[in-house]
């Protein structure tokens, strides 16, 4: 049996395993108790799960006090922004695995100012969940049931008013795209932004019946149907979504993959010609962003995966853009939270101001070659792997806050567990594929390979 995965993430597991009623009741209850009986928005994507662990959730909040805004179906980013506009709000949950498999399904907790739980949050409330802490109210303090606020009607509005998005620009430029929602919560949001923006849309996948009609992860092998649609259209562009909204890829307007890196490169890049700043990124993203950052003379700080690691140090630093490279930009004009609208919004806004479609946008970018991959493995033998690192490739800067990152000049790799899977992920950067692989494939070799895609 799978381990339930507790975590940076929330908490995560295959329906029927280790994602039951009973944990999820339990799970509810911990995080209410930190609560103190205040509201809890909730919402969730489109897995044929969601309703049931939704009524588990309601039930195990509801019984520890909280009352509960129910969102229904709606993105992610929606909302972690109606959580921090309502100061009366206690936090907000997410019923959504996001990229994992349909089989799987789980819970991301929000804390009261809309960001996911920070380290010591989490931690806190997972202590309280192993410890069985069960916090029952009497019947007189059970919280109600409610329908929650538009959140996606918020989250337009918010971006359409952001200072560096002019949509009457926009719409004069009668961009023609493609849409593929993956079946997804984002769908609908983006579709509405996109016509908003005058966009000519034709939409694949974007209904949200409760199955994913491609593969979740919006990776260049699962896009061919956007890539064909793309060239029969003859689009500028096309936008491809997760199932719970917040990472986006783009296809270039010659029906290519850009790669789900090439999104938050192509948003640093139109954000720092406009307001110098700090730059927030994962220790798994690509260099792309990062020179990007040094061509405009500002600083590119670099964190733990996770997009609580990224917001908390975007606070801090006062960063002005910044995200993780499978396909999540942040922007704290709005919220520093990973987002695939705001990056539809500025990906039209840039190729609007330079009068180029996403192919030439792309152009523009630093050129590396990234690969990724995966191990079933439990645990590393850090020391082990930095000799094997040392001694094939020489000294380079070591960064062990996140399982092993090694980096050279050009070129990094990176081994970790996952948050969000039971495997440890593999990942190499270099300005060519073949180097890219040898550091990957050394890395690999040194945990006893068996990698796969």
């Amino acid at each position: 049996m799978l381990k339930l995965k507790l975590g940076i993430s929330g908490a995560r597991g295959v329906i029927g395993e280790t994602l039951t009623p009973e944990v999820v009741v339990r799970l509810a209850a911990t995080y209410a108790a930190e609560r103190a009986g205040r509201p809890v928005l909730v919402g969730g994507d489109t897995r044929p799960t969601g309703p049931m662990v939704r009524n588990a959730l309601f039930a195990g909040l509801t019984a520890a006090g909280c009352p509960v805004l129910d969102c229904g179906v709606c993105p992610t980013p929606s909302i972690l922004l109606a959580v921090a506009r309502r100061p009366e709000a206690g936090g907000g949950i997410l019923v959504t695995a996001s990229h994992n498999p349909i089989e799987w399904n789980a819970l991301k907790f929000v804390n009261e100012r809309g960001f996911f739980l920070g380290p010591e949050e989490g931690e806190g409330m997972i202590r309280l969940f192993r410890e069985g802490v069960s916090p029952w109210v009497p019947w007189d303090r059970v919280g109600r049931i409610e329908p929650g606020p538009d959140v996606e009607a918020e989250h337009l509005e918010k971006i359409l008013k952001l200072p560096w998005i002019d949509a009457e620009s926009i719409r004069a430029s009668t961009h023609r795209v493609v849409l593929d929602g993956a079946g997804g919560s984002g769908s609908r949001l983006a579709r509405m932004l996109l016509e908003k923006l005058g966009c000519v849309v034709t939409a694949i996948h974007c209904g949200m019946e409760g199955g994913f009609p491609r593969p979740p992860e919006p990776r260049p092998e699962n896009l061919g149907a956007l890539c064909r649609v793309v060239r029969e259209e003859g689009a500028a562009v096309g936008f491809a979504l997760d199932p719970d909204g917040d990472r986006l890829a783009l296809v270039s307007d010659e029906g290519e993959p850009l790669g789900e890196e090439s999104t938050v490169a192509i948003a640093v890049d139109y954000i720092l010609e406009r307001e110098r700043g700090p730059v927030v990124l994962n220790l798994s993203t690509s260099r792309m962003a990062e020179e990007l950052a040094e061509r405009h003379g500002v600083p590119c700080l670099r964190t733990p995966v996770g997009e609580a690691h990224v917001a908390a140090e975007m606070i801090a630093s006062g960063a002005v853009v910044g995200g993780e490279g499978n396909g999540g930009v942040m922007l704290p004009a709005l919220h520093p939270m990973r987002d695939a609208a705001v990056g539809i919004a500025l990906t039209l806004q840039a190729m609007t101001a330079r009068g180029e479609g996403s192919a030439g946008l792309a152009r523009r970018l630093p050129r590396y070659a990234i690969v990724k991959g995966v191990i079933v493995a439990d645990r590393l033998n850090v020391e082990r792997l930095l000799g094997d690192l040392r001694s094939r490739f020489g000294p380079g800067r070591e960064d062990l806050r996140d399982g092993v990152h090694v980096a050279w000049p050009d070129r990094w790799v990176h081994v970790r567990a996952s948050n969000t899977e039971p495997v440890v992920r593999v990942m190499a950067e270099a300005p060519d594929r073949a180097d890219a692989l040898r550091l990957q494939k050394a890395a690999a070799a040194s945990l006893g390979d068996g990698l796969s895609d």
